[in-house]
């Protein structure tokens, strides 16, 4: 096992920085979501909403309960904690993970999110429903038809044509009480 000074200065680094953000308080996962697997990329990802926030915003739209949606990253500009000292201090802010809903952009906390390790996998369920916030249709019917016609199962079809979603910031997927009765323990 390799120990702490042992390890890389750039481990050591995050390290310190993570115990730093405990040390006064703050929750380490907003400063660090990717030590707990929940930085969103600057491409995006698909993330399932585990805690629906409690802001205004709740008042206009309710995010169903363990929905997936796409999600653009973003980093506060105010907030920051400062690690280190002197010339080796650096400020880190925190990081939010932001989806578009019907009623205007949703900040959600690392805690309020998981990323989807396989979203398509998901969103194939036979159970599962893609959404959308307006606009154009999810899936084209056409396609999604055509491919049904030929024998196979709409959460294969609906597989086939996910990654042609080319509005992912006004779509989600919702799932079954049943499905997401047994997410809830997972």
């Amino acid at each position: 096992m390799t120990h702490l000074t042992e390890a890389a200065p750039h481990i050591r680094s995050l390290v310190a920085m993570k115990e730093h953000a405990d040390s006064i308080g703050a929750e380490p996962s907003m400063f660090f979501p990717e030590q707990d697997g929940k930085a969103v990329p600057e491409e995006g990802a698909w993330i399932i909403v585990v805690e629906e926030p409690m802001t205004e915003l709740r008042s206009r739209f309710r995010v169903p309960e363990l929905s997936m949606w796409r999600a653009r990253p973003h980093q506060l500009n105010s907030g920051a904690i400062t690690v280190g000292h002197g010339k080796q201090a650096a400020k880190v802010y925190p990081k939010q993970a932001v989806i578009a809903t019907s009623r205007g952009d949703l900040h959600l906390w690392p805690h309020e999110h998981v990323v989807a390790d396989r979203p398509m996998e998901l969103a194939s369920d036979p159970e599962a429903t893609l959404n959308s916030l307006g606009g154009q249709p999810v899936l084209d019917e056409e396609e999604l038809f055509y491919l049904m016609s030929r024998g196979l199962p709409r959460h294969e079809a609906v597989m086939l044509l996910f990654d042609r979603v080319t509005s992912l910031d006004f779509v989600y997927v919702t799932f079954p009480k049943e499905v997401t009765d047994v997410l809830a323990g997972t």
